[in-house]
């Protein structure tokens, strides 16, 4: 499929992570992302187990080549949003200074699930990553709502880690679907992120909202191919 880089979740390697790792590097296959445990905010005796697990997935997408890790930024609900900016501060700095020690973005994504994320809007995430260090995934589906969009990439272009390409069903009953499946306006929103000025990596998410069903290869097939006929018409 000509496919180069590929993002992972971190659940699906941890049985035996050599030996997935091994299996990409021997088709070739770089990481571009390794999507990792979030921290619990409310609950600071967590953090320190938390950031072993980013300090390990670090050093495996640096053994590999790969890119990044990243992680939603969790949320307490009793602590109002600049006060849940400082403890994410606190306990993030360690996996933002592990990560540039090795070569490895760390990064996080704002995301609409208020169940693991303070941060729901890109302009947000800009503060955040200038205060933290971390870098930004911007995705399609978390984006495509929010005001004034091609003027916030502009702004958040120097921290953007990763862009993800996904589709989501918002006429009918909300949820993640395969790319051209649904009713994003992709191709404007591929067009804002490149006159943004951005360079870096995509990351194609043809993962289901049940993420741990599997996926029939076809679908695969023609996740990536409509993702490609996106970067294609934008010329890349």
């Amino acid at each position: 499929m000509g496919v180069t880089h590929a993002g992972l979740l971190m659940n699906k390697i941890a049985d035996d992570p050599e030996r997935h790792l091994g299996a990409l590097d021997d088709a070739g296959i770089r990481i571009s992302t390794l999507i990792t445990a979030g921290f619990q905010l409310a609950a600071p005796e967590t953090w320190d187990a938390t950031r072993e697990t980013h300090k390990a997935m670090i050093d495996l997408v640096a053994a590999h080549g790969g890119h990044s890790i990243y992680f939603t930024s969790g949320r307490t609900v009793r602590c109002d949003w600049d006060e849940d900016v400082a403890l994410f501060a606190q306990a993030v700095a360690p996996t933002v200074e592990h990560a540039r020690a090795n070569g490895v973005i760390a990064a996080f994504e704002p995301s609409l699930r208020t169940s693991v994320s303070f941060c729901t809007r890109l302009a947000d995430a800009v503060d955040i990553a200038e205060r933290t260090g971390l870098g930004i995934v911007s995705d399609f589906s978390n984006n495509w709502m929010e005001r004034g969009l091609v003027q916030t990439l502009k702004r958040a272009m120097p921290h953007i880690a990763l862009v993800q390409i996904g589709d989501i069903a918002i006429s009918g009953p909300d949820g993640r679907l395969h790319v051209g499946q649904g009713d994003l306006p992709l191709g404007r929103m591929m067009n804002d992120v490149l006159e943004a000025g951005y360079e870096g990596v995509f990351d194609l998410e043809v993962v289901l909202a049940d993420y741990t069903a599997d996926t029939a290869e076809a679908e695969f097939r023609a996740g990536i191919e409509a993702a490609s006929d996106l970067l294609y018409a934008a010329g890349i």
